[in-house]
Protein backbone atom coordinates (compact mmCIF):
# COMPACT_ATOMS: atom_id res chain seq x y z
CA UNK A 1 0.00 0.00 0.00
CA UNK A 2 1.22 3.48 -0.90
CA UNK A 3 1.60 5.60 1.80
CA UNK A 4 -0.54 9.06 1.37
CA UNK A 5 -3.40 6.83 -0.38
CA UNK A 6 -4.72 4.93 2.63
CA UNK A 7 -8.45 6.92 2.36
CA UNK A 8 -8.63 6.24 -1.48
CA UNK A 9 -8.26 2.36 -0.94
CA UNK A 10 -10.72 2.04 1.55
CA UNK A 11 -12.91 4.33 0.05
CA UNK A 12 -12.93 2.53 -3.70
CA UNK A 13 -13.19 -0.79 -1.38
CA UNK A 14 -16.27 0.55 0.11
CA UNK A 15 -17.75 1.48 -3.53
CA UNK A 16 -16.91 -1.87 -4.81
CA UNK A 17 -18.70 -3.34 -2.21
CA UNK A 18 -21.33 -1.51 -2.19
CA UNK A 19 -21.54 -1.87 -6.31
CA UNK A 20 -21.59 -5.61 -5.57
CA UNK A 21 -24.18 -5.02 -3.14
CA UNK A 22 -26.84 -3.58 -5.14
CA UNK A 23 -26.21 -6.12 -8.12
CA UNK A 24 -26.60 -9.01 -5.64
CA UNK A 25 -29.78 -7.47 -5.00
CA UNK A 26 -31.09 -6.81 -8.37
CA UNK A 27 -30.49 -10.31 -9.17
CA UNK A 28 -32.25 -11.36 -5.61
CA UNK A 29 -35.06 -9.18 -7.13
CA UNK A 30 -34.86 -10.84 -10.53
CA UNK A 31 -34.78 -14.60 -9.09
CA UNK A 32 -37.97 -13.44 -6.44
CA UNK A 33 -40.14 -12.31 -10.06
CA UNK A 34 -39.56 -15.65 -11.14
CA UNK A 35 -40.61 -17.24 -8.25
CA UNK A 36 -43.81 -15.69 -7.80
CA UNK A 37 -47.15 -17.37 -8.86
CA UNK A 38 -48.61 -15.73 -12.23
CA UNK A 39 -51.72 -14.53 -13.07
CA UNK A 40 -52.84 -18.05 -13.96
CA UNK A 41 -51.77 -19.31 -10.37
CA UNK A 42 -53.76 -17.31 -8.21
CA UNK A 43 -56.39 -17.34 -10.59
CA UNK A 44 -56.97 -21.18 -9.97
CA UNK A 45 -58.08 -22.94 -6.97
CA UNK A 46 -55.95 -24.98 -4.87
CA UNK A 47 -56.99 -28.68 -6.22
CA UNK A 48 -56.24 -26.97 -9.80
CA UNK A 49 -52.83 -25.51 -8.54
CA UNK A 50 -51.69 -29.23 -7.66
CA UNK A 51 -52.87 -31.18 -10.22
CA UNK A 52 -51.07 -28.56 -12.52
CA UNK A 53 -48.18 -28.53 -10.43
CA UNK A 54 -47.85 -32.49 -10.55
CA UNK A 55 -48.49 -31.78 -14.23
CA UNK A 56 -45.32 -29.36 -14.44
CA UNK A 57 -43.00 -31.86 -12.25
CA UNK A 58 -44.10 -34.62 -14.96
CA UNK A 59 -43.04 -32.69 -17.71
CA UNK A 60 -38.96 -31.48 -16.03
CA UNK A 61 -38.95 -34.66 -14.97
CA UNK A 62 -39.44 -36.12 -18.57
CA UNK A 63 -37.07 -33.36 -19.90
CA UNK A 64 -34.59 -34.65 -17.30
CA UNK A 65 -35.10 -38.19 -18.65
CA UNK A 66 -34.46 -37.36 -22.42
CA UNK A 67 -31.29 -35.63 -21.32
CA UNK A 68 -30.33 -38.30 -19.79
CA UNK A 69 -31.29 -41.13 -22.50
CA UNK A 70 -30.59 -38.74 -25.10
CA UNK A 71 -27.99 -39.87 -28.35
CA UNK A 72 -27.95 -42.71 -30.51
CA UNK A 73 -24.50 -44.67 -30.27
CA UNK A 74 -23.28 -47.33 -32.53
CA UNK A 75 -26.13 -50.00 -30.76
CA UNK A 76 -28.99 -48.00 -32.06
CA UNK A 77 -27.81 -46.85 -35.59
CA UNK A 78 -24.87 -47.61 -37.91
CA UNK A 79 -24.43 -43.66 -38.49
CA UNK A 80 -24.87 -42.09 -35.01
CA UNK A 81 -25.20 -38.05 -34.66
CA UNK A 82 -22.07 -36.26 -33.79
CA UNK A 83 -21.18 -36.11 -30.34
CA UNK A 84 -21.82 -31.92 -30.04
CA UNK A 85 -25.46 -32.75 -31.40
CA UNK A 86 -26.42 -35.09 -28.11
CA UNK A 87 -24.65 -33.01 -25.88
CA UNK A 88 -26.40 -29.72 -27.65
CA UNK A 89 -29.61 -31.45 -27.03
CA UNK A 90 -28.68 -32.97 -23.22
CA UNK A 91 -28.45 -29.22 -22.58
CA UNK A 92 -31.34 -27.96 -24.02
CA UNK A 93 -33.44 -30.84 -22.54
CA UNK A 94 -32.14 -29.57 -19.04
CA UNK A 95 -32.61 -26.06 -19.90
CA UNK A 96 -36.25 -26.64 -20.71
CA UNK A 97 -36.89 -28.56 -17.78
CA UNK A 98 -35.64 -25.51 -15.39
CA UNK A 99 -37.78 -23.50 -17.43
CA UNK A 100 -40.74 -25.72 -16.74
CA UNK A 101 -40.41 -25.34 -12.93
CA UNK A 102 -39.94 -21.76 -12.67
CA UNK A 103 -43.79 -20.01 -12.33
CA UNK A 104 -43.02 -17.07 -14.28
CA UNK A 105 -41.52 -18.92 -17.53
CA UNK A 106 -43.42 -21.84 -17.19
CA UNK A 107 -45.46 -21.05 -20.55
CA UNK A 108 -42.60 -21.14 -22.55
CA UNK A 109 -40.80 -24.35 -20.71
CA UNK A 110 -44.06 -25.84 -22.00
CA UNK A 111 -44.09 -24.49 -25.34
CA UNK A 112 -40.31 -25.44 -26.00
CA UNK A 113 -40.84 -29.25 -24.83
CA UNK A 114 -43.26 -29.71 -27.30
CA UNK A 115 -41.27 -28.60 -29.65
CA UNK A 116 -37.92 -30.65 -28.39
CA UNK A 117 -40.30 -33.60 -28.36
CA UNK A 118 -41.28 -33.30 -32.27
CA UNK A 119 -37.88 -32.84 -33.17
CA UNK A 120 -36.37 -35.59 -31.25
CA UNK A 121 -39.31 -37.85 -32.68
CA UNK A 122 -38.11 -36.58 -36.32
CA UNK A 123 -34.48 -37.41 -35.35
CA UNK A 124 -35.57 -40.75 -34.00
CA UNK A 125 -37.08 -41.63 -37.18
CA UNK A 126 -34.82 -40.62 -39.60
CA UNK A 127 -31.64 -41.17 -38.18
CA UNK A 128 -32.32 -44.36 -35.54
CA UNK A 129 -35.38 -45.93 -38.07
CA UNK A 130 -38.64 -47.21 -37.51
CA UNK A 131 -37.71 -49.43 -34.59
CA UNK A 132 -36.49 -47.28 -31.90
CA UNK A 133 -38.85 -44.35 -33.10
CA UNK A 134 -41.50 -47.12 -32.50
CA UNK A 135 -39.37 -47.68 -29.20
CA UNK A 136 -39.48 -44.23 -27.73
CA UNK A 137 -42.69 -42.40 -29.38
CA UNK A 138 -44.83 -43.30 -26.30
CA UNK A 139 -42.62 -41.67 -24.06
CA UNK A 140 -42.07 -38.68 -26.43
CA UNK A 141 -45.89 -38.44 -27.15
CA UNK A 142 -47.13 -38.61 -23.72
CA UNK A 143 -44.08 -35.28 -23.00
CA UNK A 144 -46.29 -33.37 -25.69
CA UNK A 145 -49.77 -34.25 -24.36
CA UNK A 146 -49.31 -33.28 -20.99
CA UNK A 147 -46.83 -30.01 -22.23
CA UNK A 148 -49.39 -29.02 -24.05
CA UNK A 149 -52.05 -28.94 -21.59
CA UNK A 150 -49.63 -26.80 -19.47
CA UNK A 151 -49.41 -24.90 -22.61
CA UNK A 152 -53.41 -24.28 -22.61
CA UNK A 153 -53.36 -23.76 -18.98
CA UNK A 154 -50.92 -20.88 -18.80
CA UNK A 155 -51.16 -19.34 -22.00
CA UNK A 156 -53.18 -16.41 -20.41
CA UNK A 157 -49.05 -16.00 -18.74
CA UNK A 158 -47.64 -15.32 -22.29
CA UNK A 159 -48.09 -11.77 -22.70
CA UNK A 160 -46.60 -10.64 -19.60
CA UNK A 161 -43.72 -13.67 -19.92
CA UNK A 162 -40.46 -11.07 -20.80
CA UNK A 163 -41.63 -7.93 -19.29
CA UNK A 164 -42.43 -8.99 -15.59
CA UNK A 165 -45.10 -7.32 -15.04
CA UNK A 166 -49.03 -8.64 -13.87
CA UNK A 167 -51.28 -8.44 -16.28
CA UNK A 168 -53.88 -6.20 -16.44
CA UNK A 169 -56.30 -7.59 -14.83
CA UNK A 170 -54.32 -8.45 -12.08
CA UNK A 171 -52.66 -4.90 -11.31
CA UNK A 172 -54.61 -4.01 -8.44
CA UNK A 173 -55.12 -7.36 -6.71
CA UNK A 174 -51.72 -6.14 -4.72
Amino acid sequence: MVPGFRGHSNRIRLEAIEHLDARRKGVDTQMKKLLQPTLVMKRDGKIANRIYMALTILVALAMLAAASGSGSGSHVTAQPLPAWVDVAANVLSLLIGVLVLLPRTRVLGSMLAVVNMLLSMVVNYTVDGMAYFAKVSPFNVTTIMVASILVGHYADDLPNLFNGQPAATDKNDD
